[in-house]
């Protein structure tokens, strides 16, 4: 009778590990695998120390996010502060022309005052002397002292040009005054306008600087904060890196003693893995399959998750090793095997790790002292079979361990 069995593919298998919990759908009729597999104090401490790396993450991106919106704030404020100097600057040339306009402004205001007071020093002579020399210090003396009506009326006209000259001319010093004074005032007026936006801008220039202090503070306690964030984030990553090697070196250390304690597949008789001709054969031994898809074989194996390991043991809730595992569960579903895993591995169809479903048997060589095949598993999708380990167990074959000694698939439904 021909031996049927996958090739060991020399490609490594390619997948992600799922540690522990086999979630999704499995191909060909898919079935959950539950989690019952208990998590170590490194797979603990690792995903605590997770979630604490992606909370700081998400701290360290709010704080970059609060350093952004301060440095923005910052250059605005510089912007501002630019802009006040400039204005200041700009004030100050305003105020010192104004000074020098107040300054002329006054001078001027002195002179008209003066050209007032001489000209009332003059009318009040010229009234001295028209009262000096009249003999009763009135017009009326003038005009009867006449010479006849054409003295006296010019006498009448000389008084009144007089009089009304020096109206006018009064009238005119006084309005001239009048001018600068509201002139003066005016230009008070605006000065102070000046002064008073000049202290508008010394307070606002002050407010910057206080705002721009206080933005400076903000961006140094950020930075600080960012650096710690920064600080805590790495030893975060440094403390998951160490329960990563320690959670390896477990595996690792659970994969050999598993090894250790492999039968070689079983009480049966001896028999070495098929030769590379055996193993290019497609077609040994098609009578020992079943027409049950894998997600039966796996929805029934994954039961006995948990149970007991026991050398020669053929009792699925009393105790099995690896072979007597498979054969067991195959036995269920009408395939009969022997109990060694190196028969065993000589026996239903050859498949490729392209077409290999749930529900395969998956044969690793080299765990053990003995030829071919040396221990046995059910593959159960996503990189992770059901096997007798120490107990019954779900392990991931994509590990170091389990990809060193991987040698075939075998189909038996």
């Amino acid at each position: 009778m021909h031996k049927k069995i996958h090739v060991k593919t020399k490609n490594k298998i390619c997948a992600a590990v799922l540690v522990f919990v086999l979630a999704g759908s499995l191909t060909a009729g898919a079935c959950a695998v539950p989690n019952v597999y208990a998590k170590t104090e490194a797979e603990k401490k690792r995903d605590a120390y997770k979630k604490k790396l992606k909370a700081k993450n998400s701290d360290i991106a709010n704080i970059k996010d609060s350093q952004s919106d301060v440095k923005d704030s910052i250059t605005a404020a510089a912007a501002r502060m630019k802009t006040l100097l400039s204005k200041q600057e700009q004030l100050k040339s305003d105020i010192k022309d104004k000074q020098n306009e107040v300054e002329q402004a006054n001078k001027k205001l002195e002179e008209a005052k003066e050209e007032e007071q001489n000209q009332y020093d003059a009318m009040k002579l010229r009234i001295q002397y028209l009262y000096e020399n009249s003999t009763d210090n009135s017009i009326w003396s003038a005009i009867l002292e006449s010479n006849g009506l054409s003295d006296m009326l010019n006498r009448i006209e000389y008084a009144t040009d007089l009089y009304k000259s020096d109206r006018e001319l009064m009238t005119s010093y006084q309005n001239a005054v009048k001018k600068v004074e509201d002139w003066t005032m005016q230009l008070a007026d605006e000065m102070d306008s000046l002064l008073a936006l000049q202290d508008k801008y010394q307070t606002q220039q002050g407010e910057l600087k206080t705002l721009m202090a206080k933005l400076e503070k903000q961006k140094d306690a950020y930075a600080q904060q960012l650096a710690e964030a920064q600080k805590q984030a790495q030893d975060y990553k440094k403390t998951i890196s160490k329960q990563e090697a320690i959670i390896r070196a477990q595996e690792a250390a659970a994969a050999r003693a598993n090894a250790n304690t492999y039968d070689g597949g079983g009480t049966g008789a001896s028999g070495g893995i098929a030769s590379d001709s055996y193993l290019k054969d497609p077609d040994c031994n098609p009578s020992q399959t079943t027409n049950v898809g894998g997600a039966d074989i796996v929805a029934y194996a994954q039961q006995f998750v948990g149970n007991p390991y026991v050398w020669g043991g053929n009792s699925l809730t009393n105790g099995v090793d690896c072979s007597g595992f498979t054969m067991r569960v195959m036995e269920k579903f009408g395939v009969s095997l022997p109990h060694y895993s190196g028969s065993q591995a000589q026996m239903g169809k050859k498949v490729t790790s392209a077409t290999m479903k749930p529900g395969d048997l998956i044969f690793f060589q080299g765990t053990y002292d003995t030829p071919g095949a040396s221990h046995v598993g059910i593959y159960v999708g996503n990189n992770m079979m059901i096997h007798c380990g120490k107990p019954v167990q779900y392990t991931s074959i994509a590990s170091a361990y389990w990809q060193e000694h991987f040698m075939a698939f075998g189909r038996l439904h």
